[in-house]
């Protein structure tokens, strides 16, 4: 076995450990759910930069989604000129 694999390996038992864990308590305190707040982060980070390595296509158009939904969310009455004149240019062919 590679040092990557018993890597792999420890990382695998210490998650399913943490999974057990996070299952078998009802509440947590501040200082639990701030630790695994972080842990959500890390994860979605480490996550989202594996997938934009595997498939770029995929994350600039999921990364130009997410922003054109919070433009539109803080701007939507922009938004909503904008999609009139897009719609208007589109039905004279242009």
């Amino acid at each position: 076995m590679t040092n990557t694999d018993n890597t792999n390996m420890a990382l695998t038992s210490k998650i399913n450990d943490l999974v057990q864990l996070i299952e078998s308590e009802k509440e947590f305190n501040d200082t639990e759910r701030e630790a695994l707040a972080r842990l959500e982060l890390l994860i979605e980070a480490r996550l989202f930069q594996q997938d934009a390595e595997e498939n770029p296509e995929e994350y600039l158009l999921e990364r130009f989604q997410e922003r054109l939904y919070n433009f539109e969310r803080e701007y939507p009455s922009l938004s909503s000129f904008i999609r009139r004149i897009s719609n208007s240019l589109s039905n004279i062919g242009v």
